[in-house]
């Protein structure tokens, strides 16, 4: 019998898995559970949670859906739809949260305004640094929605937002660039946010959307602005004299 070459064993299986990664489409087929299931049901696993299905009520405390292309630095989009580990100037910030969300405003309707983020998870209310001073910056006592869930389908992570309020669903959706096989858009130093409103009732709404941002590129003794840009705007830090790679912008 003869011997298999092993050098050549690991350069088909390379082969193979690369064929594998290129065909994205086999990841979306099958049932991914999309309704949120504002019930509690027996786990049908130990774990309490299929597989590769989405993430609910107590298994969305710490999924954070790292974002941001090759040079961009990176951001996490968190379970609940939360913005964090803002991570952007050159050195990792870990559970840094610039306190930076979407906000959606339903006129006519009784607690018409939500924060666009599902409740905000127990061990973020206590003990957090700062929290002696009121938690300055932090937006965690303001209105959330009720419901969400999370799942993830690389490279998108999707978050569903329901409300017990609200005659509508907001769908958020975070990713970075990626398509097989084209390695220079898919290091493009970009990472993205999109929401969707979708209206649940049976007559039209009047809304009002919003992206709300403090300017926390600040540094100590730095220029720093917010400029205008079609349908949005930039955060601006300029970099100083001794220190060029300070210089950041957050569109």
């Amino acid at each position: 019998m003869k011997k298999p070459n092993r050098r050549k064993f690991i350069k088909d299986l390379s082969v193979g898995g690369l064929v594998t990664t290129a065909t994205p489409a086999m990841l979306w087929s099958g049932s991914t559970g999309n309704s949120i299931d504002q019930k509690d049901e027996p786990a049908s696993k130990p774990g309490g949670r299929e597989y590769n299905q989405p993430y609910q009520g107590e298994f969305l405390s710490r999924v954070a859906f790292p974002i941001g292309g090759i040079g961009a630095g990176m951001f996490c989009l968190e379970g609940g739809g939360a913005i964090s580990h803002m991570s952007i100037k050159n050195r990792p910030d870990v559970f840094n949260e610039p306190g930076l969300f979407g906000a959606i405003h339903v006129r006519g309707i009784k607690r018409g305004a939500k924060i666009l983020e599902g409740p905000v998870p127990e061990w973020k209310k206590f003990g957090q640094p700062g929290a002696g001073n009121g938690l300055g910056g932090s937006i965690t006592g303001l209105p959330h929605f009720h419901h969400a869930q999370f799942k993830t389908r690389f490279p998108f992570g999707e978050i569903e937002l329901k409300d017990d309020d609200l005659p509508l669903t907001a769908t958020i959706t975070g990713w970075s660039p990626f398509i097989p096989t084209d390695e220079d858009r898919s290091s493009l130093p970009v990472g993205a946010l999109e929401y969707a409103l979708t209206n649940t009732g049976t007559r039209s709404l009047d809304t009002v959307f919003s992206f709300n941002v403090r300017q926390f590129l600040r540094i100590d003794n730095g220029k720093d602005m917010i400029r205008p840009f079609p349908n949005g705007f930039i955060v601006h830090q300029e970099g100083s004299k001794d220190k060029p790679f300070e210089k950041a912008n957050f569109a």
